[in-house]
């Protein structure tokens, strides 16, 4: 085959197949400007890489038989031996294609670039020719030169397919970093937007202070992904009210869903946690991007989540006391009418729970997992959503009709987490067998006049508690579960 001009020529296929979205096609091609002198060529045409992939290698075999006039393509993962069925099998005879030029002819490796995939550049690995019984007549001419350019050829057919091969390999390489670099861009341009630049952590010290993201060091996983506890450098709000670096415990909260959603998730509950500082939420420390990978870095809360405590997740849980249990309500109602009413755009948190409840080391409350929370605009005094966000149990009914999430439909949370608190019981399924909602079956308990009869048992045991503490609390639930929420108490 002649080795240039390959771009200023006239393809015609002899034979083509497509399989496992690999394309294999022989055929012969004239030059523009030489007319009359063709070529013969193997191509082999690997897959659009996807997103994220790891990238494609590929063997390719090509065997041709100048006896019977045959050519036999093969192409399989690398790594793997020769399969035993060709992926195009077709009769070449190579002395009817260019016999008519054998004393000019050479050969070598080309490869054409994808429209695909325009930025990318083939790399050959490595190839071998391997030659048995080639026909030599020394008395004839022309099979004897089919003989000899029959050793020339082959090494160009080879060619071809693995530089084909490699430069699939090599896009797929290229267009991850490209994607990686600009997914970094948009995050940096987005958290300069912010007020107060979170900081921006290093990869390799996060995954040293998770140990590699080792499952013994997971904490606890969602719909989102998971959160690993780490100890590194960080900025921290000191005693006295001023931030400094000191080595402290973190949660690492790693996004693991699709990279467009995790990405939108990730802006967004960093659009609002950044923006809130109080003592009763959990503050954000910083953020780190690396190769696909959205990471939001908290402080760690020595003594988990609430629902830990209430309904024992964990047996090495010690059991709160009564005044905790008090003081925890009002932590939380703390941090609720801060980002309700103290900050300058009302926050919404729309997933008010137990398990969104994270105790620090003094077992003072704290709002977590602002992952769904939005920021009402100047102008309003609602969020309005396709579908309904939170947890069933937790929902007002009037945001599960409208999608429109207000102060109250975050009262009405606030209010079901009350009621869990007081009775140790989970909003769905555990209080009472004809009454499915703990909401339900503590009206029930108040309509028949034994409120206090909805007492957590291992606390009304151990006759801790005050009785009119308890009933008022119970009652402050029930009052924020109104189902009329202009009947609603505020967060004031």
């Amino acid at each position: 085959m002649r080795g240039s001009g390959l771009d200023r020529a006239i393809y015609f296929s002899l034979a083509g197949k497509t399989s496992s979205n690999i394309s294999v096609e022989i055929g012969k091609l004239e030059y523009y400007y030489d007319q009359g002198k063709f070529a013969l060529y193997v191509s082999i045409s690997p897959p659009a890489p996807t997103p994220n992939a790891p990238p494609a290698k590929y063997t390719v075999w090509i065997d041709y038989d100048a006896k019977r006039h045959n050519i036999s393509v093969y192409v399989y993962d690398h790594g793997n031996p020769k399969p035993g069925q060709a992926m195009l099998h077709a009769p070449l005879n190579v002395s009817d294609i260019i016999a008519s030029h054998w004393s000019g002819s050479s050969f070598g490796f080309f490869a054409s670039k994808n429209r695909l995939l325009p930025s990318c550049q083939p790399v050959v690995y490595s190839w071998n020719l391997t030659l048995d019984n080639v026909y030599f007549t020394p008395t004839t001419g022309i099979r004897h030169q089919i003989g000899w350019n029959l050793v020339r050829v082959l090494p160009v057919v080879l060619a071809a397919a693995a530089a084909a091969m490699a430069f699939a390999v090599a896009c797929c390489c290229l267009a991850s970093r490209y994607r990686a670099l600009t997914m970094k861009l948009k995050l940096s341009k987005a958290m300069q937007r912010l007020p107060g630049i979170p900081r921006e952590f290093r990869y390799a010290d996060v995954k040293k202070a998770t140990r590699s993201f080792h499952e013994s060091m997971r904490l606890g996983s969602g719909g989102f992904g998971a959160v690993y506890k780490g100890a590194m450098i960080a900025t921290c709000d000191g005693d006295d009210g001023r931030q400094r670096l000191q080595y402290v415990e973190v949660a690492v909260k790693k996004f693991t869903r699709k990279e467009d959603r995790s990405y939108e998730d990730f802006l967004a509950e960093v659009a609002v946690i950044n923006r809130l500082r109080h003592k009763n939420i959990v503050p954000l420390l910083g953020w780190c991007y690396e190769n696909g990978e959205l990471l939001l870095i908290y402080q760690y809360m020595p003594n988990g989540s609430l629902d830990q405590h209430l309904f024992h997740n964990n047996r090495r849980q010690q059991r709160l006391q009564w005044e905790t249990h008090y003081n925890i309500i009002k932590d939380v109602a703390a941090g609720l009418h801060y980002v309700h009413h103290e900050y300058e755009r009302a926050v919404l948190h729309r997933d008010i729970k137990a398990s969104n409840i994270m105790l620090d080391a003094g077992f003072h409350g704290r709002l977590g997992d602002f992952g769904l929370a939005r920021v009402v605009a100047f102008d309003k005094n609602s969020f309005t959503d396709l579908g309904v966000a939170g947890t069933w149990g937790f929902i007002a009914p009037e945001y599960a009709v409208s999608h429109k999430a207000t102060r109250q439909t975050d009262v009405y949370a606030f209010g079901v987490l009350i009621l869990e608190v007081v009775t140790g019981k989970r909003s769905l399924g555990t209080a009472d067998s004809t009454f499915p909602l703990l909401l339900d079956w503590v009206w029930w308990l108040h309509g028949e006049g034994r409120l206090l009869e909805a007492m957590d048992d291992e606390v009304a045991g151990t006759g801790e508690f005050d009785s009119n503490d308890a009933t008022r609390l119970l009652l402050l639930g029930l009052a924020c579960c109104n189902p009329n929420p202009s009947d609603q108490p505020s967060i004031v």
